[in-house]
């Protein structure tokens, strides 16, 4: 992506609106937050989610989770190669970081990270709330970028939009190769838009 293009309209109001509602305490808070998002963090969580559905015995559930995850940090790398995007400069980025921003990596590996393990928790158990507790997790850490200036916000919707978009696809596939091993039995799946 050519410097002229960036950052477009929404990327500048949005980091605006963020800069300006900065506080010490808030800025302690959203670091705490990114901190959720990296990626040893994600890594922790999401080798902790396999450990657990492979201990239950739902091997295909794990392998779900584990090829999804590993998919999305690959796919992230290569994309952020391909369109080679700068982030905000510093100040008013609070982080640093030298990686390229275009798609922001939290967002998507948070996105797909908690996105698989909810997706699973709901078809393994019938619950649903692990879906939106998942859904407002990504939520949070996408944005704790933008207001750390890590990303801009277009980083942010890109992420979460591919990464959505990966939790379906690894769903779809593993609906296609397990048959009714993907499904949690009696009670409903979760539905079409998890994730």
């Amino acid at each position: 992506m050519t410097d002229g293009a960036w950052p477009n309209g929404l990327d500048t109001a949005v980091l605006d609106t963020m800069v300006s509602a900065r506080s010490d305490a808030l800025t302690a808070v959203v670091r705490g937050v990114t901190t959720v998002g990296n990626t040893v963090s994600l890594i922790v969580i999401a080798t902790i989610g396999v450990l657990f559905l492979l201990r239950r015995g739902r091997r295909a559930w794990a392998g779900y989770c584990a090829a999804t995850s590993l998919l999305a940090w690959g796919l992230m790398a290569g994309l952020k190669v391909l369109f080679g995007r700068e982030r905000p400069p510093i100040p008013p980025r609070l982080v640093e970081i030298d990686s390229l921003s275009f798609p922001s990596g939290h967002a998507l590996n948070s996105m797909v990270v908690l996105g698989v393990l909810a997706v699973a928790a709901a078809g393994t158990t019938g619950r649903r709330w692990p879906l939106v507790a998942a859904l407002v997790g990504s939520f949070a850490i996408g944005m704790s970028r933008v207001y750390l200036a890590a990303h801009w916000m277009t980083d942010v919707l890109a992420g979460w939009a591919i990464g959505a978009l990966l939790v379906l696809i690894g769903y779809a596939a593993l609906r296609f190769t397990s048959g009714r091993a993907g499904r949690p039995g009696p009670r409903a799946g979760p539905p079409a838009a998890a994730g």
